[in-house]
């Protein structure tokens, strides 16, 4: 034990008063004479004892009082275990995790974890002086706060909300400071986020101080994604939207609500049951009424977590699609089979007069029953492939030149030719595998015993990404090359009904249907995450030439870093953009594009480490970090005080000097 003001020892000398008070209170008794001497003698010696002792208890008590009263001045305390610099020069950091899985419910209070976080905190400032300087980091600041004193730091506890922004990172427990502080930080630790490797960049030289708050449950059901069966929008026709639902508990949830809203208008809900920790997919069907984007939402019920029971994206108006045929016929299947259909937008070119800007614009082009292949057409296909484009390839009936080996060669398409006629044999088709994602929206009703076509077969091909038709036998009818961002289809017959009977089958017009709609390509995807760092979106560059792009939400606007590339906007998602939900991109006033922002699914996955695996973490090289165990506040500040500020004995010294004053006035008046 030690004294923080020992001076004050010398005080003691100050028992000695109440024990000179009682000496000269001493009296000899005088002696009278009784005739019944026997009973005065008895009724004498009873009187004598009780005054002697209430009188040395008196004593004792005073004696007492002022020992321990001194000693709460001189301030007693056990020293602490650690050696740290004086407290009233301390630098601390409260680190508070406002991520929205901080919207869970605690194990033993009917609050929220960000709550019982801050409450936890506000009870730790109370250990440091008023003087000592406090910074408040929170996933909004990441060390950006400024300092403040204790009394001060309540009132920034008090205004933290939820932040979209991970929190475990190594700006939120480090400083820029070079003298030593304590850092508290206060979390749920969830697995998905919190990296045990962050204990490795930790200052030696500072305190840390691991709270973890435990949430009653881990069970939350959310969003995970959507998708089109059909990536080609249209209104006024029917379609189909996947919907990606992931239960995170340990428990199956049943008949979970499910609803699909479009501009606000309920348009389709259902009731599915979600097996324990498993994605269920979920079709939900449904129509586009009228033009322009529309602003579509699922929506789950589940609780207490709810940030992540509604997933926003946007249902944007596919454009025409452009095709364009080279072919030297003047009776291609292709024109009429193409023009047939609103929804796409046909170009025709001869061998020896191609508009080649035209060509590498479209979505597809299609190589039909060339003989020979000009020289500057295979660079342009090769590029246009490379770029994201789609090439359809119809061999020619007639001897095929070195120009289609050209072509393969600069497309790494391992492909030979050999001539086809009348008299070439045909071998019949294999049924189409209906599982093939090429053939789910084709057939309403499959048949495996459909009477298939024959073809012959011009073109030879090995090793393909997809073989989306065969011959019986096994040899590849149609298939699909993936080459740089675009696709390259291989047709092994020409398209004459003599040497191939698909054109006058069925199928033909649902599968050049199918290859012209594969050519489509998203200009933006139905939804974005906030945690993207950037976005790349298509704009004409007459809107892109000049002018400044900004990002609305009602009143709220954010203008991000921009720049045009090659006929795309590329900006950095706002730093500030924390809100789920629709957002309009404007250029200057004029709206250009619509886009669905949700948040990061890793804040949905609920699970903790406990403070056992936290300790797990560090080992045994860590002393400067500490991990507290599920408890209250009230026992944390008391370990916290015992081991770096010590056991302080100054309070008890007065409490027990209290009880010894309380003692010798009821001894002087009930005795």
């Amino acid at each position: 034990m030690a004294f923080l003001y020992p001076s004050f020892l010398w005080a003691l000398a100050a028992i000695a008063i109440p024990i000179i008070l009682h000496l000269i209170q001493l009296r000899r008794a005088k002696r009278i004479e009784f005739s019944n001497v026997k009973f005065i003698q008895v009724s004498k010696d009873l009187t004598a004892s009780q005054r002697n002792l209430k009188e040395l208890l008196i004593l004792i008590s005073r004696i007492l009082f002022i020992f321990f009263l001194v000693l709460a001045f001189a301030q007693p305390y056990i020293p602490a275990s650690e050696s740290i610099q004086p407290v009233d020069a301390s630098q601390v950091t409260i680190a508070i995790d406002n991520s929205l899985s901080m919207q869970n419910v605690h194990a033993n209070e009917d609050l929220s974890l960000l709550t019982v976080a801050t409450d936890q905190a506000k009870r730790v400032l109370d250990l440091f002086p008023s003087t000592a300087a406090v910074s408040i980091n929170s996933n909004a600041n990441y060390n950006r706060s400024p300092t403040v004193t204790a009394g001060e730091a309540v009132h920034v506890l008090d205004q933290l909300d939820y932040s979209t922004r991970p929190f475990i990172k190594r700006q939120a427990v480090t400083s820029d400071r070079s003298s030593a502080e304590h850092v508290f930080l206060f979390s749920d630790f969830q697995k998905s986020l919190f990296e045990p490797a962050l204990f490795n960049s930790l200052d030696s030289s500072r305190f840390y101080h691991l709270v973890p708050v435990k949430a009653g449950a881990v069970e939350n059901v959310f969003i995970d994604s959507v998708y089109l069966a059909d990536e080609f929008v249209r209104s006024g026709t029917e379609g189909t939207l996947y919907v990606r639902l992931y239960n995170a508990g340990d428990k199956a949830v049943p008949d979970c609500p499910v609803r699909l809203v479009i501009d606000n208008v309920q348009t389709a809900a259902l009731s599915i049951d979600l097996p324990a920790k498993q994605v269920t997919e979920a079709a939900i069907g449904f129509t586009i009424r009228g033009e322009g984007t529309k602003r579509a939402v699922v929506e789950v019920e589940d609780y207490p977590v709810e940030f992540d029971n509604a997933y926003y994206f946007v249902l944007a108006p596919s454009n025409k699609l452009l095709i364009t045929e080279v072919t030297n016929s003047n009776d291609s299947p292709l024109q009429r089979l193409y023009q047939n259909e609103p929804l796409f937008e046909t170009l025709r070119f001869s061998a020896s007069n191609i508009d080649y800007p035209r060509l590498t614009a479209s979505n597809l082009v299609v190589l039909q029953g060339l003989s020979d292949i000009p020289a500057a057409l295979v660079p342009t296909l090769s590029e246009f492939v490379k770029n994201g484009g789609t090439l359809v390839v119809v061999p020619s009936a007639s001897e095929q030149g070195n120009s289609y080996l050209s072509l393969m060669q600069s497309l790494s398409i391992p492909a030979s030719f050999s001539s086809a006629s009348a008299t070439s044999s045909k071998t019949s088709l294999a049924i189409p595998n209906r599982d093939n994602p090429f053939f789910s929206t084709i057939f309403s009703e499959y048949d495996p015993k459909m009477q298939m076509p024959a073809a012959t077969r011009s073109l030879v091909w090995s090793r393909s990404s997809d073989d989306i038709m065969k011959y019986r036998g096994g040899a590849p009818f149609l298939s699909r090359f993936d080459r740089g961002q675009g696709q390259v289809y291989l047709m092994a017959a020409p398209l004459q009904a003599s040497l191939n009977e698909l054109v006058n089958h069925a199928l033909f017009v649902p599968v050049m249907y199918r290859l012209a709609i594969s050519s489509y390509k998203q200009e933006q995807q139905l939804a974005y995450r906030i945690s993207d760092v950037s976005l790349s979106v298509p704009v004409q560059e007459q809107i892109g030439s000049e002018g400044i792009f900004k990002l609305v939400m009602d009143s709220a606007a954010f203008i991000p870093e921009q720049q045009i590339r090659g006929g795309n906007l590329v900006f950095n998602m706002p730093p500030d953009l924390e809100e789920a939900g629709f957002y309009d991109l404007f250029l200057q006033d004029t709206p250009v594009a619509t886009f669905a922002f949700n948040y990061n699914k890793q804040e949905s996955l609920l699970d903790q480490f406990s403070p056992d695996e936290l300790k797990s973490f560090l080992g045994t090289d860590r002393p400067n970090v500490q991990v507290y165990d599920y408890n209250d506040s009230f026992s944390m500040k008391g370990e916290f005080e015992k081991r770096f500020f010590g056991v302080k004995l100054w309070k008890y010294c007065l409490i027990l000097c209290l009880i010894f004053l309380m003692a010798e006035i009821a001894l002087i008046r009930f005795l």
